[in-house]
């Protein structure tokens, strides 16, 4: 209940670290348990390496000069598809990586998973921990259900007498319990494969666009998650490194959400594609 309730109430976390004084210019703002980062260039031209193109693009047409500025004050790695920053029409901000807008929360969401109606909430930044214990505790519940009406089951079935009938409540509550295991569990290992993977379910299906420092134009180039880190550190990144909060269904993600460790390996793989 707990892992549920963190799920439904908490809010999965919004873009923030920019803010517009009276003047109207935006100007760069600490976040929180992170600092602003600057991009530096050394004078080789920008290119962008992408992934397949999707029906689920953010692409919406060119942007101004203006949101291109807006755009670039926030440090990103993922581009749109057509090599401009990331930026939200609908919310009028820039996008950090991994952001996507709900249009049913009506707000960009940091680290989009996905929208589930049956919380009626995101899966996001702060609210991933929550949901893959939620789907791992909602299994073992389902588990320890199924497993002694079985055995239960059985035994009624050993000791039946022409008398005795078996409740039509216990039927259904076998048949239940077994269907939602099994569901549950499918869902969970899912989630935990995406949680190692350091995939979210919405860049699963709509490869990111990332921004490469090459000297020659640049290519279409393989697809690469610049996310992934290896298992262990992806586990860390959303449930922290302190084993005895893993279990506990709190906000324990490191960053803040806007700002993500990129795997250097598959970088330079990229730009050796784009070379």
């Amino acid at each position: 209940m707990w892992s549920y309730a963190i799920c439904v109430f908490l809010g999965p976390g919004a873009p923030a670290g920019l803010a517009a004084p009276a003047d109207g210019h935006y100007t760069r703002v600490s976040t929180v348990n992170g600092t602003s980062r600057s991009e530096s260039h050394d004078g080789d031209s920008q290119h962008y390496a992408d992934g397949n193109d999707s029906e689920y693009s953010d692409d919406e047409g060119p942007l101004t000069e203006e949101q291109v500025r807006r755009a670039e004050l926030v440090y990103s790695i993922t581009v749109r598809d057509n090599g401009q920053p990331r930026f939200c029409l609908k919310c009028n901000g820039p996008k950090p990586d991994r952001t996507h807008h709900c249009s049913v929360c009506g707000s960009c969401v940091l680290k989009m998973d996905h929208h589930c109606p049956w919380l009626n909430n995101c899966v996001g930044f702060r609210t991933q921990k929550a949901f893959v214990l939620f789907l791992t505790y909602g299994w073992l519940y389902c588990v320890l259900i199924f497993v002694p009406s079985v055995a239960f089951f059985f035994w009624e079935i050993a000791e039946l007498s022409d008398d005795t009938e078996i409740s039509i409540n216990f039927i259904f509550l076998l048949i239940m319990s077994c269907v939602f295991a099994l569901a549950l569990l499918m869902f969970a290992a899912y989630h935990v494969y995406l949680l190692l993977t350091n995939t979210t379910t919405i860049e699963s299906y709509e490869k990111n666009n990332y921004r490469v420092e090459a000297r020659q134009r640049g290519t279409r180039a393989k697809y690469v998650n610049l996310f992934d880190m290896g298992p262990r550190k992806n586990f860390i990144q959303v449930f922290g490194s302190s084993w005895f909060m893993w279990l506990v269904p709190t906000n324990t993600a490191m960053g803040d959400g806007m700002r993500f460790p990129i795997s250097f390996e598959g970088y330079n793989e990229l730009r050796q594609n784009i070379d």
